[in-house]
């Protein structure tokens, strides 16, 4: 797919311009000139103005009206995000709370980082609280459609080839084993992508979500998995040791893993996260290929490192370690 460069400014500045004029007529005081912050790994642009943060967040690729519903399911549960403000579905623009610049991935230093994690984890707790009910099931459909993602944009597109009929079957094999590590564990409500760049660290430093949309109802250990085996950053593994025991001792405390052993509980969150990781090998290179940005290209390495690590704890899944080694990126 190509890009051509000027026509993706001049659609940016005729929707900034759109965005500016509904800002302004939203209250006569509102008068700002938005700056700029960032945009995201979707097609989302944020922009700050005195009265919170404005999300220009076009509709046809943006799930807006989810994320208004699942701020206010948060803020009712107790869980912090982004309140919204005003919004307008039709053009998809957004005025949310500003809570600040301030990242876990911006703030985590050497000194710091035991301590951050550890609430990371705590913060954790307060998901199983959110009424999961009336979210979209994290079902196997679901888990075997983003496997699809890997086996199109990585194994396909990104190293051009086309798997053989045994090769397939070790991703369907594997693909069969994600999906009952998944449904034997409690289903809650899951973020998704709860890693160091979506949990921002407000000013009485307390822990927040953004980036919620596509919060569904899935497994306990999949958003410890974001967290703890993030793709952005790789935490020593005796440090990460400690975390796992720090949830489990969490969980069973509040009563929601009875009878489940630390090893059992290790085993779920493995195989959730090379479930994930499966996934974002494929999400990366399709964000390069596909949307033209190649700035993802630099994590696939750890990537493939948790890939490779995850796969020989597991005598079931060295097929698919070797799988990726034959098709190394």
């Amino acid at each position: 797919m190509g890009f051509n460069v000027q026509e993706e400014v001049t659609v940016m500045n005729s929707r900034l311009q759109s965005l500016e004029k509904w800002y302004h007529g939203l209250n006569v005081n509102y008068t700002s000139i938005p700056e700029l912050v960032s945009g995201d790994a979707s097609f989302r642009k944020f922009y700050r103005v005195p009265e919170g943060i404005l999300m220009d967040a076009p509709p046809a690729t943006e799930k807006n009206r989810e994320f208004i519903e699942l701020s206010s399911l948060y803020l009712k549960n107790g869980v912090r995000v982004p309140r919204v403000k005003a919004f307008n579905l039709e053009d998809g623009f957004l005025l949310v709370e500003d809570l600040g610049s301030v990242t876990f991935a911006n703030k985590r230093t050497d000194e710091n980082r035991v301590s951050l994690y550890n609430q990371a984890v705590d913060f954790l707790l307060g998901m199983t609280r959110v009424d999961a009910s009336g979210l979209p099931a994290y079902d196997g459909e679901f888990i075997l459609r983003e496997n699809g993602i890997c086996t199109e944009w990585y194994f396909n597109k990104s190293r051009k080839v086309n798997l053989s009929e045994a090769e397939s079957l070790i991703i369907a094999r594997a693909g069969e084993l994600m999906i009952a590590n998944s449904l034997e564990q409690p289903q809650i409500a899951m973020h998704r992508d709860y890693h160091s760049r979506n949990i921002m660290i407000t000013g009485d430093d307390g822990l927040a979500l953004v980036d919620f949309q596509d919060t569904v109802r899935g497994p306990l250990t999949y958003d410890l998995a974001s967290l703890l085996l993030d793709c952005y950053y790789e935490l020593p593994l005796p440090e990460l040791d400690g975390y796992i025991e720090r949830a489990y001792g969490m969980y069973c405390s509040c009563g929601i893993i009875p009878g489940v052993s630390l090893e059992k509980f290790r085993r779920w969150l493995f195989i959730t996260a090379l479930q994930r990781h499966f996934k974002c090998a494929g999400i990366f290179n399709r964000l390069h290929l596909r949307d033209g940005k190649p700035g993802y290209l630099k994590d696939i390495p750890l990537v493939l490192k948790y890939i490779d690590r995850e796969t020989s704890m597991f005598d079931d899944f060295r097929d698919l370690r070797d799988l990726f080694r034959k098709y190394p990126q």
